[in-house]
């Protein structure tokens, strides 16, 4: 019997050490999974402390400026150009007009460059406005311009692509059956005369500032005049045939020159909200005057029998001078000489005979 309890108890011992154990073994499973779970899959570098802001895709160096110029004028004069003298290489292919080609990847490479140009300027616009919104000294709001130039630049990058001008033109022609040239270009080119300035001269305003940024705005505002002379069929006749290649290769231009503008603007924008542009000092207005104080009068007292008055206006004399008319006699002479000094030389005399009257 004892010794049937001695092996019941060794058995239960086994298999408490044995659930023990696998209790042990699964809980380390469990921990190693969790471990492992757990474990970053990225270094320290690419927390969200260390990711480029978008400020800092703002190009500071004015390098950066001029190979976007260089870029841009390449491909539109380069453009024009191939437009130009494709008619030199006609026949070079069999089968394949060389004309239409050069129109083809002409008109492609422009229209491409001038939507990346634009929306370059939109996404740049769109920064600005982010930075600018924020200065506490524009209480009148001029920053809302920045929402307008990112707006045009959108619908512009967009139009370099679709081409919306051309069908403007026809449709307004047709319906109208009137047009001032060949093309009918004015009907989209005065409205887009009309938004265009007064977002162009609003934003002239706001990048006073920076007079490199101001610069290339008037420039590129003067390729877009001539660019639209040009399609109202204005050319300059000294150049003879080359005239279509200026008038054609300008919007591309303005483009780059705005969008050069644009980053200069940018950049300035961001050093200035870093505190690292020095701006001078406004002059200190020039404390307001203050008013004299008005001197008080008083009308000279009357004297007793006397029809002449004193003047009306008087210097306020004493108190104490003022109040010796009501002395007794005995302080008259002392009175008189006090008195002579506030009347004329008639009162004086008349004042004397009075005296005299009363002694006798």
């Amino acid at each position: 019997m004892a010794t049937h309890f001695a092996r019941g108890g060794r058995r239960r011992r086994v298999l408490n050490d044995e659930a023990r154990t696998a209790a042990g073994l699964h809980a380390t499973v469990v921990m190693s999974n969790h471990d492992q779970a757990e474990a970053p899959r990225y270094g320290e570098m690419a927390s969200i402390e260390h990711h480029p802001q978008i400020t800092d895709y703002v190009p500071r160096r004015k390098r950066a400026m001029l190979a976007t110029l260089a870029g841009a004028g390449a491909v539109a004069v380069g453009g024009q150009a191939l437009v130009h003298f494709a008619p030199l290489a006609e026949g070079a292919l069999p089968g394949v007009a060389t004309s239409n080609v050069a129109v083809q990847v002409a008109g492609g490479l422009t229209a491409w460059t001038s939507a990346v140009a634009l929306l370059a300027i939109a996404g740049l616009a769109r920064l600005v406005f982010s930075l600018r919104r924020h200065r506490v000294d524009d209480v009148r709001g001029r920053y809302r311009v920045w929402k307008w130039v990112a707006a045009g630049a959108l619908a512009g990058s967009v139009n370099a692509i679709v081409g919306v001008q051309a069908i403007v033109a026809s449709a307004a022609t047709a319906a109208t059956g009137w047009s001032l040239t060949t093309g009918g270009a004015e009907w989209w080119l005065a409205p887009l005369a009309l938004v265009g300035g007064w977002i162009a001269v609003r934003m002239m305003l706001e990048i006073a500032e920076s007079r490199s940024s101001l610069t290339m705005m008037i420039v590129a505002s003067a390729c877009y005049a001539v660019a639209a002379a040009g399609s109202l069929g204005w050319a300059p006749a000294a150049l003879g045939s080359w005239s279509s290649v200026l008038t054609g290769a300008l919007p591309l231009a303005g483009h780059a020159m705005a969008l050069a503008g644009m980053m200069l603007f940018a950049r300035y924008v961001v050093l200035d909200v870093q505190g690292l542009i020095d701006h001078a000092p406004k002059p200190a207005k020039a404390p307001k005057k203050a008013k004299a104080p008005k001197k008080e009068t008083v009308e000279a007292p009357a004297i007793a029998g006397s029809t002449v008055t004193a003047p009306a206006k008087r210097e306020q004399a004493p108190a104490a001078a003022a109040s010796r008319w009501e002395e007794p006699d005995d302080a008259e002479e002392d009175e008189d000489g006090e008195a002579d000094q506030y009347l004329s030389k008639s009162e004086r005399k008349r004042l004397r005979k009075q005296q005299q009257r009363r002694a006798a």
